[in-house]
This record gives C-alpha cells, sequence and structure tokens, in this order.
C-alpha cells in the first residue's frame, strides 16, 4: 500500500468517527437538563434512583485529598436536579463509604461500609425523606468488609451481599482476596442470618419472588494452565442455600458488576470484557431462568481509536418497560502511562447504550467535553416520564468542579 492511499484512509477512518461522535450526541434522547452537586472534596457516585416525590437521589464517596480516608455521601435534588439536601457521614481517621441504596415507605435504606475500631465493616443504615439518620446498623467480621448489594425481601426485611476479611479498609473493584457475603435483616437493619458465599464478594443482589435471591460477582478461573476472570451468577433458596453456581467468559478478563432480573424470569448481566478484541469493551450477557446463557454482546470505541488503549467499562444495567436495556458507560484512554497525546480520548466521556431484547443496539449517546474534564457514567435510573436519568463522576458539572457527582436527565 502506498504512503498516499494509507494516508487516504486513515483521513477517512478519523472522519468517519467524528461522524460516529457528531451521531452520538445527536441521539433519539437529548438533556432535558445537566447539574452537578457535591462537595468540595474529591466525590464519585455508585448508585442513584429517581424518589417518589419526583426527584433524584445518588449515594457514594466524598474525600477531601486523594489520600483521606472517605466519607458516605448522599445527595437529594429535586426533579430538575436543584439541591435540596447532602450529608456527608464519616468520623476521623475512618473510612465509611456508600455503595447502594433503596428507597422504602418512609425514608432510603443504605448499604456500604461503616467503621469499627480502625477497621471497615459492613453497614446499613436508614434515612428519613429529610436526609436524617433513623438508624445505623454494622456486621462485624474479620478484617474489613462492606456491602455492595441490597434488595427488600418479601417479608418487608433487607437482603444485602458484599464480602468480608479483606485487607484493605478501602472497597475495590474487585475484593479478589475476601469471602463472600449474605446477609438477611429484618425491616429495623436486625440480623437473622448470614451465610459465607462460595466466592471472594457478591457484587449485587435480587430478591427472586418468594423463591430466594440472586447474585451476580467476577471471580477468577483457571483453563489451558491461564488465570483469567469470569463472570459469575449464584441462586439461593431463601435462607441463604446456594442452589446454582453458572459461569460466563472466554480466555480474557470477562467481569460483571451490575445485573438485572428480566420478564420472563431470567438476567441480563453487564460488565466489561477483554476476550473479544484487542482492549475492553462494554459487554452485555443474556441468560434464562436456570442460567444457562442465550447470547452476549459487546460495544466499544464510541468515537473510534485504538481498542488496544481505550477502555469502555460498564457498572449498571436496567431493564426498561419495552424489555430493552440501558447501560450506562464510561470510555477513555488507559492506562495513563500510555495515553496518546494529543487525543481528546484521554479524557474520559460517559457513554449511554440502550438496546432491544435481543441487545441490538438501538441508540447511544455521549457526553464528552475533553477541554474541561473528565465524565464518565456510573449508574441510571429509568425515570417516570420514560425517561433516563444519568449519575456520573463528572470534572466539569457544579460549582466545586473537579470530583463532582454529575446528573444528566435524558427526555423520553
Amino acid at each position: 500500500m502506498s504512503r498516499r492511499i494509507a494516508s487516504i484512509l486513515c483521513v477517512l477512518c478519523v472522519f468517519a468517527s467524528l461522524l460516529w461522535a457528531a451521531d452520538i450526541v445527536k441521539s433519539n434522547l437529548q438533556p432535558e437538563w445537566i447539574c452537578g452537586q457535591g462537595t468540595h472534596g474529591g466525590d464519585h457516585v455508585i448508585e442513584g434512583l429517581q424518589t417518589r416525590d419526583g426527584g433524584y437521589i445518588a449515594v457514594g464517596i466524598t474525600a477531601k485529598t486523594e489520600r483521606a480516608l472517605g466519607d458516605l455521601l448522599v445527595v437529594k435534588t429535586d426533579a430538575k436536579g436543584k439541591l435540596q439536601w447532602k450529608r456527608v457521614i464519616g468520623q476521623p481517621k475512618t473510612q465509611e463509604e456508600g455503595r447502594c441504596i433503596l428507597e422504602v415507605a418512609d425514608g432510603y435504606i443504605l448499604g456500604g461500609v461503616l467503621s469499627a475500631k480502625r477497621t471497615s465493616q459492613p453497614g446499613l443504615l436508614k434515612l428519613d425523606r429529610a436526609g436524617k439518620t433513623v438508624w445505623t446498623k454494622s456486621y462485624p467480621g474479620k478484617r474489613n468488609g462492606a456491602i455492595r448489594g441490597i434488595d427488600i425481601t418479601p417479608d418487608g426485611g433487607i437482603i444485602a451481599t458484599g464480602f468480608t476479611d479483606n485487607e484493605s479498609r478501602e472497597v475495590g473493584f474487585i475484593a479478589e482476596e475476601a469471602k463472600g457475603l449474605l446477609l438477611k435483616t429484618d425491616a429495623t437493619g436486625k440480623l437473622l442470618w448470614t451465610r459465607e458465599l462460595p466466592v471472594s464478594q457478591g457484587a449485587k443482589v435480587h430478591t427472586i419472588g418468594r423463591t430466594g435471591f440472586a447474585i451476580c460477582t467476577t471471580i477468577w478461573v483457571e483453563s489451558k494452565g491461564k488465570e483469567h476472570q469470569d463472570a459469575c451468577l449464584l441462586k439461593t433458596d431463601t435462607t441463604g442455600k446456594v442452589l446454582w453456581r453458572k459461569t460466563y467468559g472466554r480466555a480474557g478478563y470477562d467481569q460483571c458488576f451490575d445485573f438485572d432480573p428480566t420478564p420472563d424470569g431470567g438476567f441480563i448481566l453487564a460488565g466489561h470484557t477483554t476476550s473479544h478484541s484487542a482492549g475492553w469493551d462494554v459487554w452485555l450477557v443474556r441468560v434464562d431462568k436456570k442460567g444457562k446463557m442465550l447470547w452476549e454482546k459487546t460495544f466499544g470505541e464510541p468515537i473510534g481509536g485504538d481498542p488496544k488503549w481505550v477502555y469502555d467499562e460498564c457498572y449498571c444495567v436496567k431493564v426498561l418497560p419495552d424489555g430493552g436495556f440501558a447501560l450506562a458507560c464510561g470510555s477513555g484512554i488507559e492506562p495513563t502511562g500510555k495515553r496518546l497525546k494529543p487525543d481528546p480520548r484521554n479524557l474520559w466521556g460517559a457513554w449511554v447504550l440502550r438496546t432491544d431484547p435481543a441487545g441490538k443496539l438501538l441508540w447511544h449517546y455521549f457526553y464528552h467535553v475533553p477541554k474541561q474534564g473528565h465524565n464518565a457514567a456510573e449508574w441510571l435510573t429509568p425515570c417516570r416520564d420514560g425517561g433516563l436519568l444519568l449519575f456520573l463522576d463528572s470534572d466539569t458539572e457544579g460549582t466545586p468542579r473537579e470530583g463532582n457527582v454529575g446528573m444528566i436527565k435524558l427526555r423520553a
């Protein structure tokens, strides 16, 4: 191939990627509003939801400096993203984190990390609708632990998953050397039972009618003499006894961070994978009610770039009323030492994908302001008006610019 032809092809590729980026920004759903809330520290949002009053609530972590231990952060807004209240919960020289949240009739239940005796412990707390603490419970175990996912049980109690016996006080992406935890409490957080799971951690949990619970996670496996990671789904009975365990993945790193029950009794799993290309891609897996894989899809490089360096990550998936799926993702060049300068992909963008029930991509929206800072979608919630509310780590939205809780409302 001549240098002239190669140059033409290179220009065409760049032009095509720019057209794709423009198409993403002009997708079917346009932002109704964008805002940022938080503190003057470094904020990181983990989960959020639309509340019964039409507003939104987000939970996560805040720290004054990168080296400081974290405090639990809760932010509540009205239906337009205007701040109503916020709470920072923590003690000096301790680690507190908000990892999950759900709404109950008279307030909110949060799960995450609470500190006791210089260790981080799995914890639950309840806030009333004004953000005042109603009760706080911790469930001490060996070394450090956390709750990463919660759901309500048919009797009005709480089912929670996470880990214990971890070396680090902070909650990483995957607690690889810990012990998986499943626990059940009554509505006041009183512990009813705990179970050790046959995995290093539970990531998220769902109540499955009155038959039991399902838990998703990521595990290490070995095949053909090579260690790698697979997604894992467990089904338990109502007492926490594991009924079956299924794994999904190929020869690369296949990580699962969220899942949702589907209308047919199965599940949709989401995370990211290296098994399908030279780098990390968004990964969507559908399984039936017995855990058998029905299909898998991957998505990557929303504005082009070398798949080897562009990381496409996903931490949230939701089943929508039509049976399709919405995913909250981020895309950017990693690791830092391999950045291709000058490249706008060095600054992360927030990416929302919308598929039909078969995983076919219907549209995608990419929020990217590389001249101002990073944005990466961490979670989303379907709104009652048919739109979506995206929660993101944002350097560009809100008054305390760096490390803020960003919100983007996409209209129906």
